[in-house]
């Protein structure tokens, strides 16, 4: 298994995370940047570090030094890394990308048996694997996907025909994790999937999953206010009658989206409140009604694992995106809080770790 920590993990925490994935046994991480992979290794972590993402030249004596895995996907850059390996009298371990339908990276099919023999015709490097990847497997019409594996696996095929060890095969994303076991080959690579969060609507919900990632906040102010208040910028939301309006200091510069005003809802104490008026960069206000039982500094969840709450597919449906988008838009000012599982939610739903004290006072918790 490979799975996905780029992007900080997808909000999550990339070192944190990678610690994790390792000690559960995973055997490779996937990242998109080469600087990604050295706060891996300069962190400790020891297993293979797989580069999604393209590499310029000025980044070919990091993936040397630091023993990163790149994927290439054309001549030039084989060269281009060949001459600086052999430069350091070092040799390196590549993956080689095909692009069977996405569209993205990765060369031809029919260039592929070329670029395998300058792979391995280099002197310096190693083919130590050869990917695709799927550009609907999350879709309930698996049909394109079906395509793909049918390239990829008549391509491979043209590589060992030509005698050239393909090494590691790897080409299920979540999407095919879940409904595509033709897919696994040698590998596969879960991203969103490991994070608690299914990749599309489409797909039949066929395992029990859960959200890592918990974001809190606490309401730090109370107001009583009558009928037809205007709250937050541009008069957006106005009360329907003598209510009360909590603000939780959560806002777009935190990653929650502006998208969200009026819109979505927070849990307050369990309880689910609407959001009332605009999204500011820092703060965001809550309808509470007439009569709550909510305190100053009470605790309120913007998304998460609680069934009672919404996560961040849910948020996603509301501003028309996906889950990936939400958890990875929470910035790095907000502070990340890891509780280990084992003890760590008496109902086996939510982290019961207290909001880290903070000048935001929001925070964002991992399991």
């Amino acid at each position: 298994m490979c799975i996905a920590v780029k992007a900080d993990a997808y909000g999550h925490g990339i070192v944190q995370i990678g610690q994790a994935a390792v000690q559960e046994g995973v055997e490779m991480l996937a990242v998109a940047t080469v600087d990604e992979a050295v706060m891996l290794r300069e962190a400790g972590i020891p297993v293979p570090l797989l580069i999604y993402s393209l590499p310029i030249p000025e980044e070919l004596s990091a993936i040397i030094e630091y023993g990163l895995t790149p994927l290439l996907a054309d001549v030039q850059m084989v060269r281009e890394l060949s001459r600086e390996a052999e430069r350091r009298e070092r040799s390196v371990a590549v993956h080689m990308k095909i692009d069977t339908g996405m569209g993205r990276i990765g060369c031809r099919p029919e260039d592929a048996l070329q670029l395998a023999r300058e792979i391995t015709g280099s002197g310096r490097l190693h083919l130590s694997g050869v990917s695709t990847h799927f550009a609907g497997s999350d879709l309930e019409d698996k049909s394109f996907t079906s395509g793909q594996i049918e390239i990829f696996t008549r391509t491979l095929e043209s590589i060992r025909t030509a005698g050239i060890d393909p090494g590691i095969i790897h080409a299920a994303n979540s999407g095919a994790v879940l409904d595509c076991p033709e897919a696994y080959f040698d590998m596969i690579r879960p991203g969103i999937l490991i994070y608690g969060y299914y990749p599309s609507e489409e797909q039949e919900k066929t395992i029990d999953i859960r959200p890592v990632m918990e974001l809190e906040s606490q309401v730090v102010f109370l107001k009583r206010v009558q009928r037809d208040t205007p709250i937050s910028y541009g008069m957006t939301y106005r009360t329907a009658g003598e209510t009360v309006i909590g603000t939780v200091p959560v806002g777009y510069g935190d990653g929650y989206s502006r998208l969200l005003s009026n819109r979505a809802r927070m849990l307050v104490n369990g309880e689910s409140f609407p959001i009332a008026g605009r999204v500011c960069m820092d703060q965001c206000m809550v309808d509470l009604g007439p009569n709550p039982e909510v305190a100053r500094y009470d605790k309120v969840t913007l998304f998460g694992p609680d069934r009672a709450g919404p996560d961040a597919a849910e948020l996603a449906r509301t501003i028309g995106t996906i889950a990936y988008e939400v958890t990875c838009a929470i910035s790095r000012r907000v502070p990340r809080v890891y509780v280990d599982e084992p003890g760590a939610a008496s109902d086996g739903l939510r982290p019961s770790a207290a909001v880290a004290p903070t000048v935001a006072q929001d925070s964002l918790q991992s399991r």
